[in-house]
């Protein structure tokens, strides 16, 4: 079953919609569903343009597309088990929340907390990501647990903190914190970053482009042969028993 989700022009505005209802098992029993606009609650056919093609039995079997100036559009995707999610332009804060299955495309860029705190399944952000992708909520102790998620532009501050599983990869480069109290799972810079993995506990971090601001706590091992490059491999933060580890093509010291 495919849903397309024509966002309307008049629906646009300033105030973010709340659209945590946009997920494929909740469009099994009919698309009579509702977001939130502030305090004022909206039917979906209120926002947009919805059309449905073809029936499903299982939320796998449902595929949602979202088109038009989605960018304010909040917690898309969040608990989201199964099935796709598309969106063919931006997506706003909290796409992916808590999802443990299925998978979700971003043609555009997100914002931020892309697949905060997920546990399973695909995030596949084509543009940019902003800040705390993959990462635990502020004061939360941790990020994403499993499943993956591809970035293919760049990526905001604090990407993957407090990741415990899974795989993050950034086709681009990452900005400050990246990875910063990495717990688990495997994070993957294929640009530059600045202060990466501070305080790790555990997991890889790999660096393929220059790790700025090098935190002077990590002890460098020696170099490695990883997927047909030549890293510089650091024990983890010795400030925390020096657990994990940091693969960097070169660094630079935080002054």
């Amino acid at each position: 079953m495919k849903v397309t989700l024509a966002m309307k022009p008049a629906a646009t505005g300033f105030i973010p919609i709340e659209a945590e209802s946009i997920v494929p098992k909740n469009f099994l029993s009919g698309t009579d569903l509702s977001v939130w606009r502030g305090n004022r609650e909206l039917r979906l056919d209120e926002l947009f343009s919805v059309s449905v093609e073809g029936s499903a039995d299982c939320s796998e079997d449902v595929e949602v597309v979202l088109s038009g100036d989605t960018f304010r559009l909040k917690r898309v995707g969040e608990y989201m088990d199964g099935g796709k999610i598309t969106v063919l332009g931006g997506i706003g804060m909290h796409c992916g929340n808590f999802m443990s299955g299925g998978t979700i495309e971003i043609h555009g860029n997100a914002d931020g907390w892309l697949g905060r705190e997920m546990a399973g399944g695909t995030i596949i952000c084509r543009g940019d990501a902003a800040d705390y992708c993959a990462s635990g909520y502020r004061g939360g102790r941790k990020g994403m647990k499993g499943g993956a998620v591809e970035v293919f532009g760049r990526a905001g501050d604090f990407l993957a903190e407090s990741i415990a599983g899974g795989t993050v990869i950034v086709h681009g480069d990452a900005g400050d914190m990246t990875g910063a109290e990495m717990r688990g799972g495997t994070l993957v810079v294929h640009g530059n970053c600045s202060r990466p993995a501070a305080n790790m506990k555990g997991g890889s971090c790999y660096v393929y482009g220059t790790a700025r601001g090098m935190i002077p706590t990590f002890r460098k091992i020696g170099t490695v042969q990883h997927d047909g490059r030549t890293l510089i491999q650091f024990a983890g933060d010795l400030a925390n028993r020096g657990k994990g580890n940091l693969f960097v093509k070169d660094y630079e010291y935080l002054d």
